[in-house]
């Protein structure tokens, strides 16, 4: 014979409380933010890379625009829309307008002008550049470390600092990068080729 306590109260299982189910809810967006962290970090390392190799196949492109009278255009727009209309703009950069006209221009993967222009040396255009404009710190670090370091360009100049004695230190270039307004970029590459 079994007894049987009468006077035990059972009480309903009410599963997870408040606090678990917010500790809980709390760890995802954590782990959400993270994630998302790392892909904006992975999308802005893809952007200096794409940036690099479109600004070294511009200048690659550029060189071919040369003639016996040396880089005979009258200014950066007609270059750069000259440049578009033979098929030698990079796929990293946004063609705008008609690539046909002569009078299309360009954009970097940042959404700033990229530009390329005679420059003439004692009444002659024996060289060109190729201005990108709006570029993030931490693209200009890269972007100016790696053109350099591959020797895709005779000089460099970032917003107002002139780089053209040759070696150019990291520290340098940092120091002349200057920091972001918001999430637009202020810096401003412009890199010579001569010859």
């Amino acid at each position: 014979m079994s007894v049987s306590d009468n006077n035990v109260k059972k009480h309903p299982d009410r599963g997870w409380g408040f606090m678990e189910q917010g500790a809980i809810g709390l760890a995802y967006v954590i782990v959400a933010a993270l994630v998302v962290a790392g892909i904006w970090k992975l999308f802005s390392a893809k952007d200096s890379a794409l940036e690099v190799t479109s600004l070294q196949t511009m200048m690659s492109n550029g060189t071919a625009l040369k003639t016996g009278n040396g880089y005979d255009f009258s200014s950066g727009a007609s270059m750069t829309g000259f440049l578009i209309q033979k098929g030698g703009a990079p796929a990293g950069f946004t063609v705008h307008g008609t690539p046909s006209s002569g009078t299309a221009t360009l954009t970097n993967s940042y959404g700033g002008s990229v530009v390329m222009a005679p420059v003439a040396t004692n009444g002659y255009n024996n060289g060109f550049t190729v201005t990108s404009q709006r570029v993030p710190q931490a693209g200009c670090i890269d972007i100016a470390t790696r053109m350099m370091s591959a020797g895709s360009a005779s000089s460099m100049i970032i917003n107002s600092t002139d780089f053209s004695s040759g070696q150019v230190s990291s520290e340098a270039i940092g120091q002349a990068c200057t920091a972001d307004s918001g999430r637009t970029g202020n810096n401003t590459l412009v890199f010579t080729h001569n010859g």
